[in-house]
């Protein structure tokens, strides 16, 4: 058996095994024994026919047959031969059988990285300082959405930002249109949900009042028949609400779950100090590792990204389905089908399985390794966050015989999250 093994992009390989007739007579008497005793040819009892007439009737299911059996001999061998390693299925399959026979297929191989800086690396970071205004922000957020809408007093005129409960009917040419009448729509002043000047017509109107709107629709309006046309609607103001938005007070700081608007304060500068210093330290991390990965090199597999792009969709679905959204309603929400998702997530799943190669070689390179201790550490903060103890979370794990593959993945973040903090420390 001879064998070539070809390079490609994106860490793939093109192998292509020879044989001569004599080292493939063994495997296809083989696979024609036993097509041949199941086999079915006319002139002939089951299991009865010739070998060479099993082959002529049987052409392509010999050929695929033998391609496996070629496989199975040699596969292993040559990889072995190669120091390459498969990360991916076979594909691409193309068999020449004349007198000798020749097997060509393609298979992604676990890439080589070569690494730049990665030690004493110097990017901006940002710095988090608590004001009495980002504070007040915050705080002020708490208390709007408590805000309800309430009744105006009789006499009160609309004015921009209030809510008005409207009736209308919009004519063209003195002509009712579809999609034109309601007789009760909410609507905001000012935030530009209708056409034209509709809403600001609308100031100075009283609860009960009726009157007249003219504005014109835009000459890109989705309705070709009302493009660029005037229009006239006639309404009437069924009622008119404005947002009240309480007071700050320790009864208030209460409602929203603290003791008093003191401990809210407390708390709320707690949070946010803590939300942001996340955040900026993210930031900082990522702004690493696109630095890592700028002057690194990495051809990732296409396999590799469709792994990441399944496993991206998988989360997405779980999520929808949270909100008891299936993935069905949210391509038709989108406009999209499922190609085009895939293409959009593509290159992010690229840039995380590039950027997990690197952390991968600079682990290597570093001799990073975790303890025992370590992963169990971070198995029992896994539990803790799906609200169990370990030993709950092994057995769960255990019941869908997950546990080892898990275990594996959990390794793996640590050492990774190991790599990045050998970034941050070494950072300039």
């Amino acid at each position: 058996m001879k064998h070539e093994i070809k390079n490609l992009e994106h860490s793939a390989v093109e192998i292509k095994i020879c044989l001569t007739g004599e080292e493939l007579s063994p495997l296809k008497t083989e696979v024609l024994t036993a097509v041949a005793a199941k086999a079915e040819v006319p002139g002939f009892r089951k299991g009865k026919a010739p070998l060479d007439k099993v082959e002529a009737q049987f052409k392509d299911a010999v050929k695929e047959e033998l391609t496996e059996k070629v496989l199975q001999k040699y596969y292993e061998e040559v990889v072995k031969e190669g120091n390459i390693t498969p990360i991916s299925y076979i594909h691409n399959v193309k068999v020449e059988m004349n007198e000798n026979y020749e097997l060509t297929f393609q298979v992604d191989v676990y890439p080589t990285v070569e690494l730049g800086e990665y030690k004493g690396l110097e990017v901006e970071k940002e710095t988090f300082e608590m004001t009495e205004e980002k504070l007040n922000k915050e705080i002020e957020i708490m208390v709007n959405s408590k805000s309800k809408l309430v009744d105006t007093e009789a006499g009160h005129k609309a004015v921009m930002g209030d809510t008005v409960d409207l009736a209308f009917e919009g004519f063209v040419d003195g002509v009712p249109f579809e999609g034109g009448k309601a007789d009760s729509h909410v609507l905001k002043l000012g935030s530009k949900m209708f056409i034209d000047t509709f809403e600001d017509q609308l100031v100075g109107y009283e609860a009960g009042q009726e009157g007249e709107v003219n504005v014109t629709f835009p000459e890109q309006y989705h309705a070709a028949n009302l493009a660029g046309k005037p229009a006239v609607f006639k309404v009437k103001v069924n009622s008119i609400k404005t947002l009240v938005t309480p007071e700050l007070n320790d009864e208030l700081a209460k409602e929203l779950g603290f003791e008093s608007v003191e401990d809210l304060k407390a708390k709320k500068a707690e949070e946010v100090k803590a939300r942001e210093e996340a955040r900026i330290k993210n930031e900082y991390i990522g702004k690493l590792l696109d630095k890592v990965a700028a002057t690194s090199k990495v051809d990732v597999p296409f396999s590799m990204i469709a792994t990441e792009v399944k496993n991206r969709i998988s989360e997405m679905e779980q999520q929808l389905s949270a909100q008891g959204i299936g993935m069905e309603m949210y391509l038709q929400m989108t406009g999209m089908d499922r190609a085009k998702l895939e293409s959009q997530i593509a290159p992010m799943a690229a840039g995380k399985v590039k950027v997990d190669l690197i952390l991968e070689a600079i682990a290597k390179a570093e001799n990073i390794e975790v303890s025992e201790d370590e992963v169990t550490a971070k198995m029992t903060e896994v539990a803790k966050y799906y609200g169990m103890d370990l030993a709950k979370l092994e057995e769960e794990l255990n019941k869908h015989k997950n546990y080892d593959n898990f275990k594996y993945t959990i390794k793996g973040e640590c050492v990774m999250q190991k790599a990045i903090d050998l970034l941050v420390e070494t950072a300039k």
